[in-house]
């Protein structure tokens, strides 16, 4: 009797699937995500902004929409509940125009054509924002030019950027750029007014804090801490933020300072070089996140031999542009300061440095390494980094996305990495990605996860 009393009990206590809120943990079983369908919208999108010309600027080969298809079949496969940005903006767009709040929302992330969308306000739906509706796009004007009502939504199917979901609520992430920025301001009209999302609270609006933040570089260690990469698409100072507004210990992990390094492409979010892929398991890119090897990385040794070559080039011929070697050195310095981890604590977001890299404070909590490219650091040194780990790390070896402890969606062709995860345990599906990795993204950063808990451990048992 006393052991079925304990049992009911326990039951009552813990909320049912529909009720759960929010991400326990990146490596807790996904339940519920966000995703945003890629069609012929990418036929059509601008990059305003950009430095080239929007109606030239390649988005995404046409194959890459069926690669995207074969992923979102992988998450129905998986039980996981799959909601489209589409059908979410088309709600809160709804309940915003019942609300009277439609046409700030316009006013505010459209500036420069929020007057001749207003004309046709009545018409505006989701498809009018993804730019799936023609006459939306192709407006001429009386000068005879082009002018689409809305600039276009060319990156949002990288749905991990804008917003987050938390133990505390949902975050509204920040991005650099403008395009981005319209991506944050959908975000955050979707959790003010889509009915389907309503029970998830806004907890921090990046923007509001006047500070850079993306999702792919907040990663939910457990119930009580995230870790975010700061100093390339994200900024520290959001770091300290999150933990006085969340209550939560954020580990700030350095990346490299912005377009000013020479790699700030290739190791551009967190995620792009290490995830979490079991309860004590990480997979991470070599040498770069280890301390042992701040002096030691066979990056140096690259770079260092490709400036030489410059400089002679330079001598012989002054007129071509061979590249920079000032940059090219510079980077060298840059590395050694990948990696770092600063702890800013809960509640008051005092910062604490631990004096260690990321991989060294996972090897310290207990984690096992799965390195990027199957190599080990200090063994092979140049080659393997190259032909290996840095090879696979530009197309998104790192970028995995978890469905539950030890069970992980990966691009097919970043073959040696998939190999050392399955060595270590790890389940890998994969599908081919050759053409999404294009554009510098993998499976983490196709999807907003809205909801990761492990029903037989209960919402509060991250670990």
């Amino acid at each position: 009797v006393t052991w079925l009393v304990v049992l009911l009990l326990t039951i009552a206590a813990s909320p049912a699937k529909d009720e759960q809120t929010g991400v326990v943990s990146d490596t807790a079983t996904l339940q519920s995500t966000i995703v945003m369908e890629i069609g012929s919208n990418i036929f059509r999108s601008m990059e305003v902004g950009s430095g080239s010309h929007p109606f030239f600027r390649s988005i995404l080969p046409r194959g890459a929409v069926e690669e995207h298809r074969r992923f979102l079949r992988i998450l129905q496969q998986q039980g996981v509940e799959v909601l489209d940005v589409a059908g979410l903006l088309d709600s809160a767009i709804r309940e915003a125009r019942r609300q009277g709040a439609l046409t700030e929302w316009i006013r505010t992330t459209f500036p420069a054509t929020a007057d001749r969308i207003l004309e046709r306000i009545d018409e505006v739906d989701a498809d009018s924002v993804l730019n799936r509706r023609k006459e939306h796009f192709y407006v001429r004007e009386p000068d005879g030019g082009i002018q689409p009502l809305f600039p276009g939504i060319s990156s949002m199917y990288w749905s991990r950027d804008f917003a987050i979901s938390t133990p505390r609520g949902i975050i509204i992430g920040n991005g650099r750029h403008y395009n981005r920025k319209i991506e944050n301001s959908i975000a955050r009209l979707i959790f003010r007014f889509a009915p389907e999302v309503k029970r998830f609270p806004i907890a921090f609006d990046a923007a509001r804090e006047n500070v850079l933040l993306d999702g792919g570089d907040t990663i939910v260690l457990d119930e009580k801490t995230l870790l975010l990469g700061v100093g390339n698409r994200s900024s520290r100072e959001a770091a300290a933020l999150l933990a006085r507004k969340l209550n939560m210990d954020v580990l700030a992990v350095n990346m490299p300072p912005g377009p000013q390094s020479g790699v700030h492409r290739l190791l551009l979010h967190l995620d792009t070089i290490c995830n979490l892929v079991d309860r004590k398991t990480v997979l991470a890119v070599p040498y770069f996140l280890e301390k042992e090897w701040v002096d030691r990385n066979p990056l140096k040794p690259i770079l260092t031999g490709l400036a030489a070559q410059v400089r002679k080039m330079q001598e012989t011929d002054e007129k071509t542009n061979f590249g920079d070697p000032e940059a090219l050195e510079k980077t060298i310095t840059q590395a050694r300061e990948i990696g770092w981890v600063t702890r800013y604590q809960a509640g008051t977001g005092e910062p604490v440095k631990l004096g260690e890299k990321l991989v060294d404070y996972f090897r310290r909590s207990g984690y096992r390494i799965v390195y990027v490219g199957g190599i080990h650091p200090g063994e092979g040194d140049i080659e393997p980094f190259l032909e290996k780990a840095l090879y696979e790390l530009r197309w998104q070896g790192a970028n995995v996305v978890q469905l539950g402890p030890g069970k992980v969606i990966a691009f097919e062709h970043n073959v040696l990495t998939n190999q050392a995860l399955r060595d270590a345990g790890i389940e890998v599906i994969t599908f081919p990605g050759g053409l999404l990795s294009i554009r510098g993204g993998g499976p983490h950063c196709l999807l907003m996860p809205l909801v990761r808990f492990d029903e037989h451990r209960g919402a509060g048992d991250s670990k």
